[in-house]
């Protein structure tokens, strides 16, 4: 119990005990009521064949009325005349009337002067003929019926506090060996640290919740551990990617500094500039992947994904010697960053210049509820087995070709966290006819009720 508030096991035990008890009280109260109400109701029937005996008697007496001698315990009995004096009573019962004539039956609980503090019920009825009506009064002592009351309630006051015991230790016995594997779950999270993520959590025997949140949290850990390794490889590659430059142009300034000749200067400059240009480069990649692990919030408004791929395609005439050939353009509309977009297909179409022979092939196309762009290119294309690891950051499947020629290995890995970042994906589909590198980007597409949303703006705008 911490802050001043129970534990679980504390607060479920005392809440089953609470719930015990009201059920309990209202039970036994319920007992204690039904008892009473059927042993008054067995006395009432006692009063009742009683009176009926009395009663008969009556009926066949005009001057002499009695008190038949009968063996019913605690009864008294009196039989009154139309005024209300006793005419006729149980031997021995020296008393006023109990009741009053009566022209129906009619019984009540009360106290007699005969055995003061013990009660009675006291059964009036009718009797006697019209000419000389009569009223027999039989009193039936509730002194049995009393005491089995009594002996009930002691009884559920005795077993009261045993059950509420009893249901307090089972309860609190019952949550803690529940509790136990959410315990052992506690520890073993509690030894699992930065430096050694391969640990995990006990599995519970039993498939219930606690074993799906034991479950959960070994998937959060793998993913954990995933992460983890994947940002020490990549700080690692990034380390090792940018002392490259750095010690490059520490050579070559050491260099110059040594024979300091104008002219080596100048290409030194000419050559520092070039190395700067390529760690700028790294760098902004680097922040980019890092805002896209972090989730950074991105632009989104709808984007004209034929412009972005008519637009590539005529920077890459302007800027290659390579045959670019594009199919016919359909107009298909996304949700994303344009900018970001339109980096990704920047770095496909870099790609592709860096390993086609001569042509360069850019296309655009419907898929169910996706935009398919596909870039294409006529060179050697990629081996099936290294389709995944083109995607992996510093990956670089030609490992004898220049650095300034391969760029930095992180074209392909930024553009796959693009596209995911737009809800699409980024992959190496199977090439058909020439050989050649095939990467499709797909995106999806805006849903007709955006796309009609989007058309009554631009119409309101307008208007």
């Amino acid at each position: 119990m911490t802050g001043g508030r129970l534990s679980v096991r504390a607060t479920t035990t005392l809440a089953a005990t609470a719930v015990v008890a009201v059920i309990l009280a209202g039970a036994g109260a319920a007992l204690v009521l039904l008892v009473r109400q059927e042993l008054v109701a067995g006395v009432d029937a006692m009063a009742q064949d009683r009176a009926l005996d009395i009663a008969v008697l009556q009926d066949g007496l005009v001057t002499t009325p009695g008190v038949r001698p009968v063996p019913y315990s605690g009864s008294l009995v009196q039989v009154l005349d139309d005024q209300g004096h006793v005419i006729a009573a149980s031997e021995g019962l020296k008393i006023g009337p109990m009741s009053r004539p009566v022209d129906e039956p009619h019984v009540r609980t009360r106290t007699l002067p005969v055995t003061p503090g013990r009660q009675y019920r006291v059964l009036a009825m009718p009797a006697g003929t019209s000419n000389h009506p009569r009223t027999v009064v039989v009193a039936q002592s509730l002194r049995a019926a009393n005491r089995a009351v009594s002996d009930t309630a002691r009884m559920v006051a005795a077993v009261f506090p045993a059950v509420l015991v009893l249901t307090g230790l089972v309860t609190w016995l019952s949550v803690g060996r529940a509790l136990a594997p959410v315990e052992e779950i506690r520890r073993k999270a509690a030894t699992i640290g930065a430096g050694d993520l391969s640990q995990r959590v006990p599995l519970p025997p039993a498939r219930d919740e606690l074993y799906r949140l034991a479950d959960t949290m070994n998937s959060m850990l793998a993913r954990i551990q995933a992460a983890t390794e994947r940002r020490r490889h990549f700080v690692s590659d990034a380390s090792h990617e940018l002392r490259t430059p750095l010690a490059n142009m520490q050579a070559m300034l050491e260099v110059a500094v040594a024979r300091d000749e104008p002219d080596l200067w100048q290409e030194t400059a000419a050559a520092l500039h070039t190395e700067q240009s390529r760690m700028a480069r790294l760098v902004d990649d680097l922040l980019l992947l890092a805002r896209l692990d972090g989730r950074a919030p991105r632009t989104e408004r709808e984007v004209d994904l034929d412009d972005v791929v008519h637009d590539e395609a005529q920077w890459l005439r302007r800027t290659t010697d390579l045959q670019v050939e594009v199919e016919p353009l359909p107009a298909l509309r996304v949700l994303g960053d344009p900018s970001q977009l339109a980096r990704v297909l920047r770095n496909l179409t870099d790609n592709a210049r860096r390993h086609a022979r001569t042509t360069i092939s850019l296309s655009l196309r419907r898929h169910g509820g996706s935009a398919v762009v596909t870039v294409r290119d006529d060179g050697g294309g990629i081996a099936p087995e290294d389709r995944e690891r083109v995607f992996d950051r510093f990956a670089r499947l030609d490992e004898a070709r220049g650095r300034d020629q391969g760029g930095s290995g992180l074209g392909l890995a930024i553009s796959r966290e693009i596209a995911r970042a737009h809800g699409g994906e980024l992959l190496v589909a199977d090439a058909t006819g020439p050989g050649g590198a095939v990467l499709e980007l797909r995106l999806p597409l805006l849903t007709e009720e955006s796309e009609a949303a989007s058309d009554d703006e631009h119409q309101a705008s307008l208007s």
